[in-house]
């Protein structure tokens, strides 16, 4: 699973297109290493284990049923959490939207999903995205997975820690798609 966790999208889509590769094994590995890694980095707010196993077993049944629906299509992502996200937690990193749940997707969250993306979580990310550094009082400060006395700068300090630590897939695509 660790090779399968740095494994980029443009990687991992025909893996789970020709079916050598399943959605909810591929899922349940990222989901033990954010599970693992999580406590120290605090890359994710909020996590969504229950909701993202759902949806694997969904994008699974769908591929292995020829329902393929192009290269998002099972692919484990974070959403940065200034995205609103239907019936989810979405605070912005703030302390101010702790409690608050959209009743409505952003568009971005709903192409995603709609493209068969599988959503691992919310991620961390400095307070309204208002700084220059991965620091957060409320949900605890992004650090550096490869070097936890560092931490990744700006509001997208989350998703770059998930990343490096292999909490997510990159979602970077090639011309191959």
């Amino acid at each position: 699973m660790n090779d399968l966790a740095f494994l980029t999208a443009t990687e991992l889509a025909p893996l789970l297109q020709t079916r050598q590769l399943s959605p909810v094994e591929l899922t349940k590995g990222i989901l033990k290493r954010i599970e693992e890694n999580n406590p120290v980095i605090h890359a994710y707010i909020t996590p969504l284990n229950e909701l993202t196993l759902q949806q694997a077993r969904g994008a699974e049944r769908n591929i292995m049923s020829g329902h393929y629906k192009g290269p998002l299509h099972g692919i484990p992502m974070g959403i940065k959490d200034n995205y609103e996200t239907e019936g989810i937690r979405t605070t912005a990193g703030s302390k101010t939207l702790e409690d608050y749940i959209p009743n409505q997707s952003a568009t971005t969250v709903k192409k995603l999903l709609g493209a068969g993306g599988i959503l691992l979580g919310k991620l961390n990310m400095h307070p309204l995205g208002a700084g220059l550094t991965g620091t957060n009082p409320y949900f605890g400060t992004t650090r550096d997975p490869w070097n936890i006395n560092y931490m990744p700068g700006a509001s997208s300090s989350g998703s770059s820690a998930a990343l490096a630590a292999g909490m997510k897939p990159s979602s970077s695509f090639g011309k191959q798609l």
